[in-house]
């Protein structure tokens, strides 16, 4: 993996970011996107590396639980982010589609 990752950069503090939640005891992160597609745009990032693809491949369990903490900490953020009440949608680059490679979801909101 580069040494200029921006998500990890992110948690670190090392460069600028919005995080709107951050579990250092499970080791996920909920981001703002720098180039959002929706109202709220956000990512639900790992804090190992690699790329959605491969920890998916390889630890299917953390990749699960990577979409439970997308869905439980966006539905957490309703009350602050009102407009998710709307509902929101979850997706995820895979293979070459992926353009920095880290484990993450996009989410969303629903417009």
């Amino acid at each position: 993996m580069t040494e200029n990752n921006p998500f990890i950069d992110i948690i670190k503090g090392v460069k600028p970011g919005n995080i709107i939640h951050k579990d250092d005891e499970k080791r996920f992160a909920l981001i703002e996107t720098i180039h959002p597609e929706a109202a709220v745009h956000w990512m639900a990032i790992t804090y190992e590396e690699g790329t959605t693809e491969a920890l998916k491949q390889e630890n299917r369990e953390r990749f699960l639980e990577l979409i439970d903490y997308a869905i439980d900490m966006t539905n957490a953020q309703i009350e602050d982010y009102p407009i998710l009440e709307q509902g929101f949608t979850i997706k995820f680059h895979w293979g070459a589609f992926e353009t920095i490679e880290h484990p993450k979801l996009h989410i969303l909101s629903s417009e």
